[in-house]
């Protein structure tokens, strides 16, 4: 690996610059890379070699303003006498990347990490810090050395809103001090419109590109068309955003075990790109998490097909474009301010939105039950009830099904699906008004915290390549219920399958939600019905429930066995 990235430093200092990344484009690929998602992460200069992506993504910054950086095993070594990840066969790779004409981004936040700003004062003072060790600033530990990250993108996915305008504001005034280079400002919010966390800033901040993450959730692609809303973000872009030439991304799983909901393949994927590409012009592109899992799986190759045969932007076979646009809406440095006030018409619809497009609370006042369907809502109303979503559509509920093992839960006005992690399973509410049975209390729910809860993905012991999780449900005074995900992202399993682990001292296990449950002291065997299964299988996802003694744990992922005839 140190061998291979010197190796194309070199190459890079002696190859010259292909043109650089134009967010201007509608046919760009993003993709995030660093935290092997696939299990068979190369270095980021291989997957910089050839044309296929045009702008990667780092991923994570998983802890700030205390900085915590992860990159699974493209960097494991640190400054001497610190935590701080020092990475120079990445540094490398950054240049030679950049060399050839991809832009290169860091990601703050991600689905778990110690991360959130106190206030504007914190934000400002972070914005520093990060100019200081991944732009042009100067510091004595710098993660990258010399490299000069082209901007920032931000997946945050837990805690409160404060200070992301601040820090935004912050780090484009200093953008603005090198006019020689264009930086970026980036988001990845969920498909559900508004995003939870994201929704004030992307209201409030400047962004250059916005990755929406059209999956685990039910608006993802595979709902498309009926519940897909891209049309909610393109509104949002025209209407909302500070920028107006903002470029809206389509945020797709890079393989069937990437995401528990949404993954489509590359004719489908190619398919929606042409359809919104023809309709929206905010469009820039597709994003993939991550560049491991597509390109094991082939669809990164199928998505650069589709963006070069469709989109604005053409590729010369090396990593650079050319364009059918003359100028370039991404923000250079030299031109970096933003507006106090923007003007935000209402957004008028001849069709039903399946969300929130009002920063106003809905005026209608909570129903007397949880929502069910067919029964009478107003306005822009959404909810949630257990394992079920609630969409007000022409006056009346829509009830529809979150993934299996997945369940509701209101973030602010918006529903989403998601893993229960030790929340509450019955949660019933919808916006506008408070809950209507347990009430949701994120303050409340810590387990998930505690490392022995933190899922660990890896291969099982099969007789095919299977990728297996354990993920937290509903635990409950003695109770627990655990999610089990299978998945192969090769070859498809038959109907007829059985699974095995090893329980954690203590528990039990009462039911299984698929097949039928069998245990000889710890060790549990969960064996299919095979006439209850599809003859042809890329994941099973099944929910056990039982009782557990002292502190509940997860049973640890290498003891699980998969196979299947």
């Amino acid at each position: 690996m140190r061998l291979l990235t010197s190796l194309l430093a070199v190459f890079a200092a002696t190859a010259g610059s292909s043109a650089a990344f134009d967010v201007s484009c509608n046919s760009n690929y993003a993709s995030y890379y660093g935290q092997n998602s696939a299990r068979n992460q190369q270095s980021l200069g291989e997957y910089c070699k050839d044309a296929t992506e045009d702008l990667i993504v780092l991923a994570f910054m998983n802890g700030f303003p205390n900085i915590i950086l992860n990159f699974a095993n493209a960097c494991e070594t640190t400054f001497e006498g610190s935590t701080l990840l020092h990475c120079p066969n990445i540094a490398n790779d950054i240049k030679y990347c950049q060399s050839k004409g991809k832009a290169v981004i860091l990601s703050m936040g991600g689905a778990s990490g110690a991360y959130g700003f106190s206030g504007d004062s914190d934000a400002i003072a972070f914005a520093d810090t990060a100019w200081n060790m991944f732009f042009k600033g100067k510091s004595d530990k710098r993660p990258f050395d010399d490299a000069v990250l082209d901007g920032i993108d931000l997946d945050i996915e837990g805690g409160s809103g404060a200070g992301y305008p601040a820090f935004i504001n912050q780090l484009r005034s200093h953008y603005a001090s090198d006019p020689s280079k264009k930086y970026y400002i980036a988001a990845a919010p969920q498909c559900p419109y508004p995003d939870s966390y994201l929704g004030t800033t992307l209201n409030s901040a400047w962004f250059d590109m916005v990755y929406v993450q059209f999956y685990n959730n039910f608006c993802g692609l595979n709902a498309y068309p009926t519940w897909f809303n891209f049309a909610d973000w393109d509104n949002w872009a025209k209407t909302k955003s500070l920028n107006k030439d903002v470029k809206v991304y389509i945020g797709a799983p890079g393989s069937p075990s990437a995401a528990s909901s949404g993954y489509v393949d590359g004719a489908t994927l190619t398919s929606i790109y042409n359809d919104v590409r023809s309709k929206y012009s905010s469009l820039g592109g597709i994003m993939t998490w991550d560049v491991s899992q597509a390109r094991t799986s082939g669809i990164a190759k199928s998505i650069r097909a589709a963006l070069d045969a469709g989109g604005t932007c053409k590729h010369d076979g090396g990593g650079s474009t050319t364009s059918s646009t003359s100028t370039s809406t991404s923000t250079t440095a030299s031109t970096t301010t933003t507006s106090s006030s923007t003007s935000t018409p209402p957004y008028s619809t001849t069709s039903i939105s399946t969300s929130t497009t009002s920063t106003s609370e809905p005026t209608s006042t909570t129903p007397a039950s949880c929502p069910v369907s067919g029964a009478p809502c107003s306005g822009n109303q959404q909810g949630c009830n257990g394992q079920k979503f609630a969409i007000c559509a022409g006056g009346s509920w829509y009830i529809g099904s979150c993934a299996p093992g997945t369940y509701c839960y209101m973030g602010g006005n918006t529903a989403m699906c998601d893993w229960s992690n030790g929340r509450p399973t019955d949660t019933c509410a919808v916006s506008g008004g408070a809950s209507l049975s347990k009430r949701l209390d994120f303050n409340k729910v810590s387990l998930i915290t505690r490392p022995n809860l933190r899922p660990k993905p890896m291969s099982a012991k099969s007789n095919r390549p299977t990728r297996v999780e354990f993920v937290a449900g509903d635990i409950t005074d003695n109770k627990y219920s655990t999610v089990v995900k299978i998945q192969t992202n090769k070859n498809a399993f038959t109907g007829d399958w059985s699974f095995s682990f090893t329980l954690p001292e203590g528990q039990t296990v009462e039911s299984t939600s698929r097949g039928a449950a069998s245990i000889n002291n710890n060790a549990v065997t969960i064996k299919s019905d095979p006439s209850s299964e599809d003859a042809n299988n890329m994941a099973a996802i099944f929910k056990i429930v039982g009782t557990f003694k002292g502190t509940y744990a997860l049973p640890e992922t290498n003891s699980a066995v998969f196979s299947s005839t």
